[in-house]
């Protein structure tokens, strides 16, 4: 089994000499294989591992058995584990999302908070062959494109890996037998009040037993048929979203014409698009909600707008759609150090921020990414902090010799008000250098003086919707 893993890390090219690796760790038997299967190849990698472990509070003292079996676990094999605990009942109430939604959120925001506490480069989930089945079939019982029926992919944003896609649920059993691993069994696998548990319990079984015994194989080949086609429509998807749509940190907004002179069909998936980068999935969102904000695009007058999932709001105004979370978020107030070379989670934004620095040479002006802004490192004179805006606050934007309000300058570039406490703002002691997602400093600019450049680079995390 350690070679098919292998070749399923190779060739879809999940790990890179030397980096660290965050493995969400459960105690069951696929994350135990996994982390097992990672430790054994450790050193052919030369990887640094870490554990990350959530304890829900559901399941009471088997819960928290798990957890020290986890510690147990990764203390035998030497490998730095993270047990975090927290009440996700009550973290789905306070939501208003279902309990599995919202332990799956909880998991993955601690898997890139570890991530950037660690500077590791990638996050490695436990989902299987069978996993891969079961999530075909609800899907298409749902009702579903080619992105669902593609199902889980094998690495997702160059960060999330699935090293055991191509490993069957048997194999993985099998393994933890042969090596006396022990793994833990949380019993509401076994209870089919869940509609995967019963897929699995219930209907695959009955498949096997009247129509295919080899129905797993079956739905695990068509899915990475549909995974590659969709990963190369995602490609063509990404360029006429980029053309069409400008992001800010809780809505988008979206070039009416543009959409409209597309194909129908690329346009729903911009739509789609759209959706997932506000709410941070597309859970609950189904082809009838793409086909109203087609319909207000179409028909609907300025100002009109229509209720989405999750809370979600889609608003016409003159030639624009926007997109955006319809529950007004109260204020925040963060502030954070940032040091040189150093990456930083911020949950408020559930963003991760990293700082490098470069040569001159390697400095590439032409780079336009809206999130990643170069800084002659040498003006730096009190060290960095990320925080949000406060009153009276002023900087000098790129290109201008005076001071603006920041305050003029979110009016200047219609930000809408209720986004502008959460915008970060990258600062120098007081000085802002860097509005992120608008405008830097001009006092930090680079020039023919430049030795040093200080490179800063965001990345807004969300959660795809194949996450199980």
């Amino acid at each position: 089994m350690l070679n098919k893993f292998l070749k399923t890390v190779e060739r879809h090219r999940m790990l890179e000499k030397g980096e660290g690796v965050v493995v969400g760790v459960s105690g069951g038997p696929d994350s135990i294989c996994l982390l097992h299967l990672l430790w054994r190849i450790k050193d052919m990698y030369d990887l640094k591992l870490y554990a990350v472990h959530l304890n829900h509070r559901f399941r009471g003292e088997e819960a928290d058995a798990d957890a020290a079996y986890v510690k147990e676990f990764c203390d035998k094999l030497d490998i730095p584990s993270f047990i975090f605990s927290e009440d996700i009942a009550r973290y789905s109430r306070e939501k208003g999302i279902s309990f599995e939604e919202a332990g799956r959120e909880r998991r993955y925001q601690l898997f890139y908070q570890v991530m950037a506490q660690q500077r590791a480069g990638k996050i490695a989930v436990a989902q299987n062959m069978d996993d891969q089945a079961e999530t075909v079939l609800m899907r298409f019982m749902r009702g579903s494109g080619m992105e669902g029926l593609g199902a889980i992919s094998y690495v997702r944003n160059h960060t999330i890996i699935r090293p055991l896609l191509d490993i069957s649920r048997r194999e993985i059993e099998d393994y933890c037998e042969a090596f006396q691993l022990k793994p833990r069994i949380d019993k509401t696998n076994l209870e089919t009040i869940y509609t995967r548990n019963r897929i699995r319990l219930e209907l695959i079984p009955y498949i096997q037993k009247y129509f295919n015994p080899r129905i797993k194989e079956t739905l695990w080949r068509t899915a990475n048929l549909f995974r590659e086609d969709r990963e190369w429509i995602e490609l063509l998807v990404q360029k006429s979203f980029e053309e069409a749509a400008r992001k800010e940190n809780d809505a988008v907004r979206l070039d009416c014409q543009a959409i409209r002179k597309m194909h129908p069909a690329m346009g729903k998936r911009v739509l789609r698009r759209a959706v997932q980068e506000v709410c941070g999935n597309l859970a609950d969102t189904e082809y009838v909600h793409i086909e109203h904000i087609l319909e207000l695009m179409q028909k609907g007058n300025v100002g009109a707008s229509i209720d989405l999932p999750k809370g979600m709001i889609a608003e016409l105004g003159y030639g624009v759609l926007k997109i955006m979370k319809g529950r007004v978020i109260g204020p925040v107030e963060f502030i954070y150090p940032l040091g040189i070379g150093e990456s930083l989670y911020l949950p408020e934004l559930n963003a991760t921020v990293t700082s490098k620095i470069i040569s001159l040479d390697q400095w590439n002006p032409q780079d336009k990414h809206p999130y990643k802004r170069y800084f002659d490192l040498e003006k730096i004179e009190q060290g960095m902090i990320i925080r949000n805006r406060r009153a009276g606050d002023r900087f000098v934007p790129y290109g201008m010799q005076g001071r603006k309000k920041l305050k003029d300058y979110f009016i200047d570039e219609k930000v809408p008000r209720e986004m502008r406490d959460r915008i970060p703002l990258v600062c120098d002691g007081h000085e802002i250098m860097w509005v992120v997602g608008y405008r830097t400093s001009e006092r930090y600019k680079i020039g023919p003086q430049t030795k040093k450049v200080l490179v800063l680079e965001w990345k807004f995390q969300y959660q795809p919707e194949e996450m199980p």
